[in-house]
């Protein structure tokens, strides 16, 4: 009997896309059709200036619309469409959620138990997913959701360059590139790039900018500037970064070039144009198609690795993940922008070295076009919603769990308490950092509900992403374990 399968996706309807995350959702739909499903896309009504963003009747009409035509066998959302309907047994028969991140509609599927499987857009967010579920109630000894914990998987998304290397025509939103900068491309200076609106550790970045051109100028070499969204350039940060250039006879603006939103055509031609990209962020990327889009257009990409751009593809091959303990501000907030000469002095190093960087970013290509296919997530998809006719993984068993580090954590030194995280980066107190070395690795089994739950009241580490809980021997990702 067909199966049918309602969809409840955001940012559809393309081309033109609405970015990456509606280009992965847009390709979900024909990949259900031509493999037999009945699909059912739910478009909620627009509300922008309109009465329905007070009084939603026309949503409520379409929902009933929706019903009208049966129960689903399947409802397939994306984070945001849980915030149209939550996942629930009495409307649909099973419920999947596919998250491209964890931003929207968390009281939708965090601790629901209608969902029946969790696909992350990576296996780091599927251990982020995992981890979240994991969250111990150590009074009750159960997890936060334990059905949840072992229903995640992760599915390897389609990277556009993969089919269309010289960038996507479909990604149509956006401009040419101007003409003015078209014409500085021919001017013999040295392009970095780093265009993700509003991610970029600005102060990190403007770092690794001085310290380039420090080094040019010593070894007479061309200046180096950077591309850089000009959205991510407002009054308030150039006026900061001005502040941390007090005395050097330069403003930000020396080092940073605005660039406009691009469409893809645009932004490949550009990319292809510079020597490098930074991706110094301060958010966690969930899966990084800029990083990968970067490297498969030859271009290497240099990042501390906030969320999954550590562990998208193996050592050199055109990702270079740095992050030193001097890199960490203080307690007061203070920041040496010399902690990132190192990865200034690299880049110099690497780029005296053009074959050998090329090198890198074709065998990351080769591995991009490999793992991140339409045909592998086709593959993906169609196997995960397979598992659906099988019985529902068991709950684990609370007692044989095991503490270990989260996977937001990346780097500890239980030494001198450094800890880089992607919740939130601090240093640890050396109480602190006694608990987690005898904390890692002991079984629940072992451990008293009373005395976990005041450790917890006292340090958060569980909420604060230093601890998860895991099954055993399960280990942690490597750099290039990213599909």
């Amino acid at each position: 009997m067909t199966q049918s399968i309602s969809l409840f996706l955001s940012r559809t309807g393309g081309p033109p896309y609405l970015g990456s995350v509606g280009y992965v959702n847009d390709c979900i739909a024909p990949i259900l059709r031509r493999n037999g499903f009945s699909v059912r896309a739910f478009n909620p009504p627009p509300t922008a200036g309109t009465e329905e963003a007070l009084l939603p009747l026309a949503l409520a009409a379409q929902h009933a619309r929706h019903d009208g035509l049966g129960k689903p066998s399947i409802a397939l959302y994306d984070c945001a469409g849980t915030t149209i309907r939550t996942p629930g047994k009495d409307w649909a028969d099973k419920h999947v959620v596919l998250y491209h991140g964890l931003v929207y509609g968390p009281g939708n599927w965090m601790m629901n138990p209608d969902v029946d499987l969790h696909c992350a857009n990576s296996p780091y967010l599927a251990r982020v997913l995992r981890s979240l579920f994991a969250t111990p109630d150590w009074q009750r000894r159960r997890l936060l959701n334990p059905r949840g914990f072992n229903a995640v998987t992760s599915l390897r998304l389609p990277v556009p360059c993969v089919e269309h290397p010289h960038g996507h025509a479909g990604f149509g939103h956006g401009s040419e590139l101007p003409d003015e900068l078209l014409a500085l491309l021919e001017s013999g200076l040295v392009f970095g790039h780093a265009l993700q609106p509003g991610k970029q550790d600005l102060l990190a970045t403007l770092g690794i900018l001085f310290g380039l051109n420090q080094l040019a100028l010593a070894h007479g070499s061309a200046p180096v500037v950077l591309l850089i969204s000009e959205s991510s350039l407002n009054p308030h940060s150039r006026s900061a970064m001005d502040v941390l250039l007090a005395g050097s006879g330069t403003t930000c603006m020396d080092y940073f070039i605005p660039v406009p939103h691009l469409n893809q055509r645009a932004l490949a031609r550009l990319i292809q144009a510079c020597r490098f990209g930074l991706a110094y962020n301060r958010f966690p990327e969930p899966f990084g198609f800029y990083v990968l889009e970067s490297v498969h257009h030859g271009c290497p990409v240099y990042t501390n690795g906030a969320g999954n751009n550590r562990h998208l593809l193996p050592p050199e091959h055109g990702i270079t993940v740095m992050e030193t303990a001097a890199m960490l501000a203080s307690a007061q907030g203070r920041f040496d922008p010399a902690a990132y000469r190192s990865v200034a002095e690299a880049i110099h190093a690497d780029l005296s070295r053009p074959s050998e960087t090329r090198e890198r970013c074709e065998r990351g290509a080769a591995r991009i076009d490999q793992t991140w296919s339409p045909a592998a997530f086709e593959q993906d998809l169609l196997a995960a919603l397979a598992t659906l006719d099988q019985p529902a993984p068991p709950a684990p068993d609370f007692e044989e769990l095991e503490v270990a580090l989260s996977p937001l954590v990346r780097s500890l030194d239980l030494a001198s308490g450094v800890s880089f995280n992607d919740y939130a980066s601090g240093i640890l107190g050396r109480d602190e950092t006694a608990w987690l070395q005898d904390l890692i690795g002991q079984r629940c089994a072992d451990m008293d509900s009373a005395g976990m739950a005041r450790m917890e009241d006292a340090h958060g580490f569980f909420q604060r992403g230093l601890l998860t809980l895991q099954g055993p021997g399960e280990g942690v990702m490597q750099a290039g374990e990213g599909a």
